[in-house]
């Protein structure tokens, strides 16, 4: 037994050892957890499904700080089991700006257009990958989006941030760049946000999750930091900073709003 036992502490320091590495060498050491959060197959409702006029209607994700593509697995079958193609790429959320990213962004969205037909294009980010999405409808060569839909985004930055963003820890494992635009204070949220008429934001509430966050918010947002002025619509859920991607309630809100420009009751 005390084997065992000695195994297994020896088997968790030697995990919380390369996930220290890991996060110092700004690895994806969140690929893992990732996966396994998304196991599940998706969500199916066939009334939400796109419609059958032969459309080729593309949906852009993008995932939030430090985590991976794999963030929005489920959510990426979600959208492709209902007539939506999906183009999931993954980005170094740690290592650069937010305008850099955005950048990227606007080289996956160029890639694909080249490839063949896209009638529509639509976006969904999560967290911080809003943001991004954000910024890239900011930009002169932008695609006009005809949806955009926002995922507990911190849509004018969020107070966490602006308490945390000065700790070593913080800096250590997310870095110096798009970490600190996160904070309210940064001249990136003092840009108009585009295209609200086309926008729906998704917002977590779990009560007071987070003591740092004035009010209700998901653990890491809070309620009101989640949503904006000229957003078509927004719905609020009842699910933390990283359950809700996830969650059944808030994949068939996406295809709501997807379809119908509007969220479900």
């Amino acid at each position: 037994m005390n084997r065992l036992l000695r195994m297994a502490m020896f088997s968790v320091m030697a995990l919380l050892m390369a996930f220290g590495v890991g996060c110092v060498l700004h690895a994806p050491v969140c690929y893992p957890f990732d996966y396994m959060w998304n196991i599940g197959g998706p969500v199916v409702a066939d009334d939400l499904r796109a419609k059958d006029d032969d459309k080729v209607r593309v949906v852009f994700l993008q995932h939030g700080m430090w985590r991976t593509s794999m963030a929005l697995d489920r959510l990426e079958r979600t959208l492709a089991a209902h007539g939506y193609e999906v183009v999931n790429v993954g980005y170094p959320s740690t290592e650069d700006y937010i305008e850099g990213h955005a950048l990227r962004l606007r080289d996956t969205v160029e890639a694909r257009l080249k490839r063949g037909k896209v009638d529509e294009v639509a976006f969904a980010g999560h967290s911080m990958g809003g943001l991004v999405i954000h910024e890239y409808l900011r930009r002169p060569d932008r695609r006009t989006p005809t949806a955009c839909v926002y995922i507990a985004t911190p849509q004018r930055g969020a107070i966490l941030a602006d308490k945390r963003r000065h700790w070593f820890l913080f800096e250590m494992v997310m870095g110096t760049k798009s970490a600190s635009q996160l904070a309210t204070t940064d001249d990136l949220h003092r840009r108009a946000i585009p295209f609200g008429a086309q926008s729906g934001t998704i917002v977590g509430d779990i009560g007071v999750g987070n003591g740092a966050i004035p009010g209700r918010d998901d653990g890491t947002v809070g309620v009101n930091e989640a949503t904006f002025d000229g957003a078509a619509a927004s719905v609020t859920v009842p699910f933390g900073h990283t359950r809700i991607v996830v969650a059944d309630q808030t994949l068939r809100q996406v295809l709501h709003f997807l379809k119908k420009g509007a969220f479900a009751e």
